[in-house]
């Protein structure tokens, strides 16, 4: 699987900031649950710190790895390479920004990835991530997945830094809180393209303060239809895990095919591992830098 770091070709952007859309776009952020292990001291470390230690795991396989688990054991038949596209981007919720794994995939035509690998995928790379939830939207369809959803895009010129993505999302929240500081308020970076879903806001309140925030970012804001701001719309879907109540994460498991679950297991103790280490080097940097504590060796899990 082909897996490139902040970028996406012109195609993506075309289709995130004009008027033909056929993707599937998801996003998984691999700092585990706090609920599965006390991952307090990295989620407290500078934003560099915590997109290093992304990058290091993607460096490490672990996309490749859980993709690989699916496909040799017939669970994913239409993922591959031409038609989906991983890359650490930034993914905002509730008033922070966190670096997250997030994917464009080619939904239609005669390479398209099905609705149900795509499903799969993120549930499986929820899994071994011990995430909460995920995220899946549906560019042009609003039956696709669990609910409708309506959504805009703002366009950099060229694919910003994560922590210049999260100066956008801090600007969004001083324009209008009600737009960044919420448990509805989020976005996820793809490309060049800053895509939020609306918040839990009238229609006429979230357009205008993502236009005010575009223009005073000076990134470009769309749709535009007629001349006027108004909104996307496609189907969305959070599909996630209880670690609470589903400790072994049952939930996830409960909809991937029960072949893969050994392989993504072990994955998976791969994954709790490399954080568990990150953990203990955070405890006892002392005079290393914190961008050091996340140079853990990888090691390949055995499908």
């Amino acid at each position: 699987m082909r897996i490139a770091t902040r970028f996406f070709t012109a195609a993506l952007c075309f289709i995130l900031s004009g008027s033909l859309q056929a993707n599937t776009y998801g996003s998984v952020e691999p700092i585990a649950n706090p609920a599965v292990i006390d991952t307090t001291p990295l989620r407290d470390q500078p934003l560099r710190v915590r997109e290093a230690f992304a990058s290091r795991l993607l460096e490490c396989g672990i996309v490749n790895q859980v993709i690989a688990a699916l496909s040799s054991t017939r669970a994913i038949t239409t993922i591959n390479d031409l038609n989906t596209h991983f890359a650490v981007g930034a993914g905002g919720f509730a008033g922070s920004t966190n670096p997250s794994y997030v994917y464009t995939v080619i939904d239609s035509g005669p390479n398209a990835a099905s609705h149900r690998d795509v499903t799969v995928l993120t549930d499986s790379l929820g899994y071994v991530l011990s995430q909460g939830s995920a995220f899946l939207l549906d560019a042009d369809n609003a039956a696709s997945f669990d609910f409708p959803a309506n959504y805009v895009v703002l366009n950099f010129r060229t694919p910003p830094s994560i922590a210049r993505s999260a100066a956008l999302f801090e600007l969004v929240g001083r324009i209008d809180p009600a737009l960044f500081a919420t448990d509805t308020s989020g976005y996820t970076q793809f490309g060049r393209a800053y895509l939020s879903l609306q918040s839990d806001v009238s229609d006429a309140q979230f357009i205008a303060g993502y236009v005010r925030a575009a223009a005073e970012f000076g990134v470009e804001y769309t749709p535009i239809v007629n001349g006027q701001p108004t909104l996307f719309e496609g189907g969305a879907a959070f599909p996630g895990n209880d670690w609470v109540v589903n400790p072994r994460g049952e939930d996830y498991l409960a909809r991937i095919p029960p072949q893969s679950h050994r392989a993504l297991a072990r994955i998976r103790a791969f994954h709790l591992s490399a954080t568990r280490d990150v953990l203990r080097r955070l405890e006892h940097h002392g005079d290393r830098s914190r961008d050091d504590v996340v140079s853990f060796e990888c090691r390949q899990s055995p499908l």
